[in-house]
């Protein structure tokens, strides 16, 4: 139950964040895709630690396709998959102590989510809505993709513990 709980939620959370934006053009849905299927690759078998360096160069990749909240989630995202091929067995490792590293990137994630609240507050201009559907918050975790986003940083950290 351990390993199942953090890689169902990070696996609902990139779900909900494709289907946040599924309706819209590719280029705002395909990012989240490739994420699912990343998440999948970690989530299923055991991958070694080139398939998860591959997996978190593809996911910040994707970075530059998207901007805000949506940009921070992958970025998070890459850097989790990174620090899971340093660990023996991968994301399956049951002899590591990993809550120095599950807080360490929850702590990341929010300290990003932060900047993209801070940038925003200190552009000049009437505030928008975030393109991930919510409106203020941190970083716009409001809307399926926002809410999704956040499932997937946690579960994806959760995994590490």
């Amino acid at each position: 139950m351990h390993d199942v709980l953090p890689a169902a939620v990070a696996l609902t959370g990139s779900g909900l964040c494709l289907a946040g934006h599924v309706p819209g053009p590719v280029r705002r849905w395909a990012p989240h895709a490739v994420v699912l299927a990343v998440t999948l690759v970690m989530v299923v078998g055991s991958p070694g630690p080139y398939a998860l360096l591959v997996s978190a160069g593809v996911t910040a990749g994707m970075c530059l396709f998207t901007r805000g909240s949506v940009a921070v989630d992958l970025a998070v995202m890459a850097v989790v998959t990174a620090a899971m091929a340093r660990l023996p067995q991968g994301p399956h490792d049951q002899h590591t102590d990993g809550h120095g590293l599950f807080a360490l990137a929850v702590v990341l994630w929010l300290l990003a989510r932060a900047g993209v609240v801070m940038h925003r507050a200190l552009r000049p201009g009437a505030p928008r809505a975030d393109p991930t559907g919510g409106i203020g918050g941190i970083g716009g975790i409001g809307g399926i993709g926002g809410i999704g986003g956040a499932m997937m940083a946690l579960g994806m950290a959760g995994m590490l513990s």
